[in-house]
């Protein structure tokens, strides 16, 4: 669990167990009226998604488009807004794609 950041204070994190701590498998998801966020999809139960630790991906910033920061993450001109949760109805999902950079 995450507490909200206040402006100006750092952002902290609380209640970390050994699950949370885990690497989890980021995805790049693109759904309708062209949005695309990043993040960890934790619940996918056919009727909607959750993606935690979100992020919209506003500018791809890439030459190999959407594939290039799966694969190696996000360049130094990708832009990321962060989203908090997302929850995407199951039917306005495009695509999905995993992402194996470290």
């Amino acid at each position: 669990m995450r507490r909200l950041a206040t402006p100006g204070k750092p952002q902290t994190k609380t209640n970390v167990t050994k699950e949370s701590t885990e690497m989890k498998l980021k995805e790049i998801v693109v759904i309708t009226n062209g949005f695309v966020y990043m993040g960890n999809v934790t619940h996918d139960d056919g009727r909607y998604l959750r993606i935690e630790d979100a992020a919209c991906v506003r500018a791809w910033g890439t030459t190999s488009g959407l594939g290039e920061i799966a694969l190696r993450g996000p360049t130094p001109k990708t832009v990321l807004d962060p989203a908090g949760v997302v929850e995407v109805a199951f039917h306005a999902v495009i695509m999905r794609i995993k992402c194996t950079f470290e």
